[in-house]
């Protein structure tokens, strides 16, 4: 029997984790390939699993487990009626930044019922257990650790196993099959609940004294802070890594697939809260990322993305151990349950709802962080006992006086022999925040002042001019040496301008006349006059420089914000001063060219990125046919590839090769000094045309290469796609 509910629970907690990814990639192309469609998804998958936990809480009062068996089985066989998974026809996105209602909408329609369902097996299925007269009816949350290997054996099935050999259409294929099959076992759990339920659930606990019977509010509110903060820092971290790679599958279950071992680390053993040792290594590494943080990016990308989730890891560990010690005896297990899943439910809604109302930056992860460390458990200690005399804050400001002070007073580039004066302070600060993490407040203190201290510095530096947010991104205007405007959206310049009246209208950065941008516009000149130019991708409006009277030029931006923001000129002032005032069209660009006429542009630019990450649904078989079709017969592809953590070379050579194109690839790596100056930024683009003719001067230009597709290298396409192929390790 036991065997029999292990699997159960496992099956049930592998598809749920199976079709998360699975459904959000499938929507993906649809909402310009943002990383926010990841968080919106998995905010709504955690408010379904609070659904499926209040279900199996309210049936656990109401039904025995007999009936409630029965229930489950009967409710999961109508439940095949939504199958087979998918985009539904005629599910199209409004033409705003509004879309998160329209994406719960289609996953309600699509997945809703299914995960609904899935999510109570595991409750239910242990709560079946402690009615039986089995031996492990006593301590049915073993169960909920063969759940969670079930949910991580799902999630990281997806893109080690199932994405990179089966299509999208094939793994809804398999997962109706397995939603069928989990509808047998939960058959079966029913027969053999009815066959040896001998007796309501609470005849089978011990008698629990008058202490223990009933948990407290604080009790209450205690389970619902621990899973909270997991739950937020679990999105937070999430963002931060795919907003600067690429928002797929592979960097959206990394983060989770650590949340859910620390699960199954902590309810796979008896209880406890973690020990001394976890939290000095949790204190050391959350002081390091605070420190990372406060002297901004001092490290690379790949140790900073390493630091943040050992953090985000050691964070949800601790909490999550506190949580599995303070979980109830099993009489309270679905409101147990009921209150966790809540907490996670309201940590996603904080990340995916509240946050981008609230906050015109990506605050929210530093804060949630902070509100962790005061979550901590507290130990005794020799260094605690001898403090405990001293007021909390003197002992809790000294990091963020030592630090806050050598930034203050520009020391923090000076050295000493073999190291500087940045990491020093730092290592001392860090030491001192590790011994005061005994103590929870006292950690927690340190945390905040330094945060604080920051702050107040920051607005000392301040360069910023405008800061928003919408579901795609957030953005600022800084105010750069030169003088300049920036663009910047996550950790990755989109555009920039000279603001004297000499240098408005020189196109720069990824745009500027010396690197391909400047080359391709240059060997097309003579045959652009009064042609139809469009381009994938507003930005600041740069490479409207290239625009000459007569020309029509139409950008497609996905983000209403993005044009408010280069329209404005006390920003940018690109569309208002250059030759030809263009049209701009909002929304997703596989949508709306797919409204324009065959054959109407001259040159397509594909240029759309979220921070560093390009959209992958505009790099697929089915993107480069919508791209095709609205060139005219010569007509020019020029699609921008920079990127620091993909190469997507291969990508784009199988993509030209497939569509019948002819590519060139043009790399630009200007002089560091030049790139201060001038803006002239590194880049990497490639043309691609029906024949070499149609390259005009560039088929000649030695600095421009041939891009040879590889045999091995498949196409993408909306429903193929690996990223780990093409990543720079």
């Amino acid at each position: 029997m036991l065997a029999l509910f292990a699997l159960t629970t496992l099956a049930s907690a592998f598809l749920l984790f199976w079709i998360e990814p699975l459904f959000a990639k499938m929507v993906l192309p649809l909402l310009g390939g943002s990383p926010a469609v990841w968080n919106t998804c998995l905010m709504y998958f955690q408010g379904m699993l609070l659904l499926g936990y209040l279900y199996a809480h309210l049936t656990s009062r109401w039904l025995d487990a007999r009936r409630q068996a029965w229930l489950h089985a009967a409710l999961l066989v109508l439940a095949v009626l939504c199958l087979p998974v998918g985009v539904p026809a005629g599910w199209t996105p409004p033409a705003s930044s509004t879309v998160v209602p329209w994406l719960i909408g289609l996953l309600t329609v699509a997945v809703g019922a299914p995960f609904m369902l899935l999510s109570a097996t595991a409750p239910l299925v242990q709560r079946w257990l402690t009615s039986t007269d089995h031996s492990a009816a006593q301590n049915p949350y073993l169960l909920y650790a063969a759940s969670n290997a079930g949910s991580l054996i799902g999630l990281l099935g997806f893109p080690f196993l199932m994405e990179p050999n089966l299509r999208l259409s094939q793994q809804a294929s398999l997962w109706g099959i397995g939603f069928v099959v989990a509808i047998g076992l939960a058959v079966l759990c029913a027969f053999y609940v009815s066959r040896r339920s001998r007796a309501p659930i609470h005849a089978t606990v011990a008698p629990l004294d008058d202490s223990s019977a009933s948990p407290t509010i604080g009790d209450r509110i205690q389970w619902l802070a621990l899973a909270f903060v997991p739950s937020s820092l679990l999105l937070g971290v999430t963002t931060y890594i795919s907003t600067d790679v690429a928002a797929v599958p592979l960097l959206w279950v990394v983060p989770l697939a650590l949340y859910l071992i620390t699960f199954i680390i902590v309810f796979g053993r008896s209880g406890g809260e973690p020990g001394r040792a976890i939290g000095l290594l949790h204190a050391a590494l959350l002081a390091s990322v605070i420190l990372v943080m406060f002297w901004g990016r001092g490290i690379s990308l790949r140790t900073r993305i390493l630091l943040h989730l050992a953090v985000f890891f050691t964070t949800a560990l601790v909490l999550h151990g506190r949580l599995a010690a303070a979980r109830p005896r099993p009489r309270y297990l679905t409101e147990f349950y009921l209150w966790m899943a809540l907490g996670g439910a309201l940590g996603g809604a904080f990340n995916a709802i509240a946050a981008p109302l609230l906050f015109k930056t990506i605050a929210e992860y530093q804060l949630v962080l902070i509100g962790g460390s005061f979550l901590r458990p507290s130990w005794r200690s020799h260094f605690r006992d001898m403090l405990g005399e001293l007021r909390l804050t003197p002992v809790s400001v000294i990091p963020a006086l030592l630090v806050g002070g050598v930034s203050w007073l520009g020391l923090a580039d000076s050295s000493l022999p073999g190291i500087s004066g940045r990491l020093l302070v730092s290592i001392i600060a860090a030491a001192v925040m590790i011994l005061l993490s005994d103590d929870a407040v006292r950690f927690g203190a340190s945390i905040v002042s330094i945060f604080l201290v920051s702050q107040l510095l920051l607005q000392r530096y301040e360069k910023d001019l405008f800061q928003a947010r919408s579901f795609f991104g957030a953005y600022r205007v800084e105010k750069a040496y030169g003088p300049t405007h920036r663009l910047v959206h996550g950790t990755t310049t989109h555009g920039a301008q000279f603001q004297d009246s000499a240098r408005r209208r020189i196109p720069v950065t990824y745009y500027h006349r010396n690197g391909p941008v400047g080359q391709a516009f240059a060997a097309l000149s003579s045959r652009l006059d009064g042609r139809s130019i469009g381009a994938v991708g507003l930005g600041a409006g740069t490479v409207l420089c290239y625009s000459r009277r007569g020309q029509e030029w139409t950008f497609f931006e996905i983000d209403p914000l993005v044009r408010q923001i280069s329209g404005n000129p006390r920003y940018f002032s690109y569309l208002g001063e250059c030759e030809v005032r263009p049209r701009i069209v909002i929304g997703d660009a596989r949508l709306t060219l797919a409204r324009e006429p065959s054959g109407k542009f001259s040159v397509l630019i594909v240029d759309a990125f979220s921070s560093d990450a390009i959209p992958v649904h505009l790099l697929t078989r089915e993107a480069f046919s919508v791209y095709r079709r609205v060139l005219d017969d010569h007509g020019v592809l020029m699609v921008h590839i920079s990127n620091k953590h993909l190469n997507l070379k291969p990508v784009v050579a199988a993509l030209a090769k497939d569509a019948g194109l002819l590519s060139l690839l043009g790399e630009h790596d200007p002089d560091p000094g030049e790139e201060a100056k001038d803006l002239d930024y590194p880049s990497d683009w490639v043309v691609l045309a029906r024949r070499r003719d149609d390259f005009g001067a560039l088929a000649a230009d030695s600095s421009w290469t041939a891009l040879t597709a590889r045999p091995d290298f498949p196409v993408w396409n909306d429903d193929y796609s690996n990223i780990v192929r093409v990543i720079k390790w």
